[in-house]
């Protein structure tokens, strides 16, 4: 961190307006209270992982320090004031945020990297400014200094933002099929990962965790990137217990599974990992924690936010480094780049390597006839390598930054529509975009002081109930809001899966109703637990 000359701090402005606060914020306005400027733009990793760093600064010092983001654009798609709505949204940035496309701003302060932050004292100065991550203890001493004796604030700076989607899916990153009928969803908005049917019945959901992304079946397992967490785990399918496989990750983006390990895409350390299921240990496969496009022998490469990983037939890795608006190979240890030309070369062109372009893409996935086929997240686009040419894809329905993209048996794709807030699967042949009603059950209706009957399920795939250690089916329910449920039970314990449940109503309104079925099986020696959460729309109505 870098104290500055005492300069009065130029005022804020930016063409895209503001996000999070219901009136312009002026710095005479905030005059008495200290500031903090961080220069974002929301593609860039560094600058989501200094967003983090700041919320420990805003829950420290609250109404009294007030944290403001200018978003200063990389790439064109980030200068769409809509899309930096999304991303405040997304990223759940709870501070006002200017929206700067022409980088106005930036240039006053003397901005060159991002992310940049920098300190205004209550008296409209610069104090102090540094780049990069890692610099929050440092602005906390800083702001213990200047604050000491500063009254708190009246009022509050500005105006809370609205929640996240109240929808089944938000936000979700990435999607993987398990060669077969389920796919596992991260619903990064909603904290965690479900599975489900390929008709989107919602078979188990797992929570608890930090903005989740890359995910992968293995096996009876799931493996995920508990991304804000720097974590990559193991979660048992079954019984829901879970086992890190890494941890101290920067912000791991995507897994796939190798034999004897995983590969791991670090994308805020630029890199490719390898961790190894005999003993956890941790080796890197490509990347030299530099920043950008060079090829070569893998641990000199430069890679740039890699951010989607598929395996090729040959064993080879493709990955999406985003950052450089790249799709590239790791073979037998050596870096190769098949589409994309560096830092701030990005587009929509089609052709071969030399002319096709991408804008930022987060996904890949290894197609059945040799192909690749990529989320061209900023380009809103699938689009698809084959024979050494980058095709797009002609949809019938219009897709918003996707995030995550695989391939199901059929051949077709099945795409995470990360701003749409929905899953969907795509016909490479036809353009044909078909929604997966996730978590897609049977609206409840019932009136007040009535019963309304619950199906329940749970497939056991031929296992038998285990009665052992008592009734071997157990089912729970919960509303939201609570007050939709009458008195009565909650959890029941059953000798058998029962075909429905009548449940007790409450007061008239709308929400959810939740049902978990957990039931203890065993097949020969092997003794499990399976479970499924649904979630059912449910309305009561007034008597008569």
């Amino acid at each position: 961190m870098a104290k500055t000359a005492r300069v009065r701090a130029p005022d804020l402005i930016g063409r895209g307006g503001w996000i999070n606060t219901s009136q312009p914020l002026t710095l005479d306005r905030l005059r008495g209270q200290v500031v903090l400027l961080d220069f974002w733009t929301f593609c860039c990793i560094n600058c989501l992982r200094v967003i983090e760093e700041l919320r420990e600064l805003e829950d420290r010092f609250g109404d009294r320090l007030v944290v403001i983001g200018v978003h200063s654009p990389k790439f064109p798609h980030e200068a769409d004031h809509a899309a930096v709505e999304r991303a405040v949204r997304r990223h759940r940035i709870t501070h006002p945020v200017l929206d700067d496309p022409d980088m106005e701003t930036w240039q006053r302060y003397g901005v060159r990297a991002w992310p940049t932050l920098v300190v205004i004292d209550p008296e409209g100065y610069l104090v102090a400014a540094a780049s990069g991550e890692g610099n929050g203890a440092a602005f906390s001493e800083l702001m213990e200094k200047l604050l000491e004796g500063t009254p708190l604030p009246d009022t509050p700076a500005y105006e809370l933002p609205s929640a996240l989607s109240g929808g089944e899916l938000a936000y979700p990153g990435k999607v993987a099929s398990d060669g077969a009928s389920r796919l596992a969803i991260a619903d990064t908005g909603h904290d965690r990962v479900i599975v489900c049917t390929l008709e989107g019945e919602l078979l188990a959901s797992f929570e608890g965790l930090h903005q989740p992304q890359g995910i992968r079946f293995d096996g009876d397992r799931l493996l995920v990137c508990d991304t804000v967490s720097g974590q990559v785990l193991s979660i048992d399918i079954d019984s829901g217990q879970r086992r890190a496989l890494a941890t101290r990750l920067h912000s791991p983006w995507d897994v796939v599974r190798v034999d004897g390990g995983i590969i791991v895409a670090e994308a805020g350390l630029h890199r490719l990992l390898r961790v190894a299921d005999e003993n956890g240990q941790i080796s890197v496969l490509a990347g030299s924690r530099a920043e950008g496009l060079r090829d070569g022998p893998a641990l000199q490469a430069h890679l740039a936010q890699p951010s989607g990983l598929t395996l090729l037939e040959d064993g080879a890795v493709a990955f999406a480094d985003s950052e450089v608006s790249a799709l590239r190979i790791l073979r037998d240890g050596v870096v190769e780049t098949l589409v994309g030309k560096g830092l701030f070369e990005w587009g929509a062109d089609d052709g071969d390597g030399e002319r096709a372009r991408l804008q930022h893409p987060l996904g890949v996935a290894a197609m059945h006839d040799g192909g690749i086929a990529i989320a061209d997240t900023f380009n809103s686009g699938v689009r698809i390598w084959s024979d050494g040419v980058v095709r797009t894809l002609s949809l019938d329905d219009a897709l918003d930054e996707p995030g995550g993209i695989d391939v199901l048996p059929d051949g077709r794709l099945v795409v995470a529509d990360t701003n749409h807030h929905r899953v969907v699967t795509v016909d490479p042949e036809s353009g044909h975009v078909h929604e997966l009603p996730v978590g897609a059950a049977v609206e409840l209706r019932g009136e007040h002081a009535s019963t309304v009957s619950v199906p329940l399920r749970l497939d056991l795939d031929g296992e038998a109930l285990d009665s052992a250690q008592g009734p071997p089916v157990r089912v729970t329910i919960s509303a939201d809001p609570a007050t939709l449920l009458g008195p009565g039970p909650r959890s029941w314990a059953f000798e058998t899966i029962p075909d429905d449940l009548s449940v007790g109503l409450g007061r008239p309104g709308d929400g959810v109703l939740s049902v978990e079925v957990v039931a203890a099986t065993c097949h020969g020696d092997v003794c499990t637990i399976r479970r499924a959460t649904r979630q059912h729309r449910l309305r009561v109505e007034a008597r008569g």
